[in-house]
C-alpha cells in the first residue's frame, strides 16, 4: 500500500472521524455543528467534552424540556427523571 494512502487514512481516522462524530453530537444537542467539527478535528480528545455536554435547547427527536423543573430529558422518556412530571 502506498505511503500517501496510509497517511491520509491516519488523518481520516484520527482527525476527520472525531470531527464528524463531534459535529453530529453537537447538532443533536442544539449546538453549532461547524464550530464543534473544527474543534474536534483540531483537538480529537474534545469529543468527550462534546458527548457529556447538556443540550442548550429542546431538539425535536432528541431532547425535550420538562415544563416544571426545566431540565432536559431524552425524547423517548415519558416522565422527567428529575422531578417525575409526565412529559407530553
Amino acid at each position: 500500500m502506498p505511503k500517501e494512502i496510509m497517511e491520509w487514512g491516519y488523518i481520516g481516522v484520527f482527525f476527520l472521524l472525531p470531527g464528524l462524530i463531534g459535529a453530529w453530537v453537537a447538532y443533536t444537542k442544539g449546538r453549532n455543528p461547524l464550530m464543534w467539527f473544527l474543534l474536534n478535528f483540531c483537538f480529537p480528545p474534545t469529543v468527550m467534552v462534546t458527548i457529556f455536554q447538556r443540550p442548550l435547547r429542546p431538539v425535536d427527536g432528541h431532547y425535550r424540556q420538562c415544563p416544571k423543573c426545566r431540565e432536559f430529558s431524552k425524547w423517548r422518556e415519558t416522565s422527567c427523571r428529575f422531578c417525575g412530571t409526565e412529559l407530553s
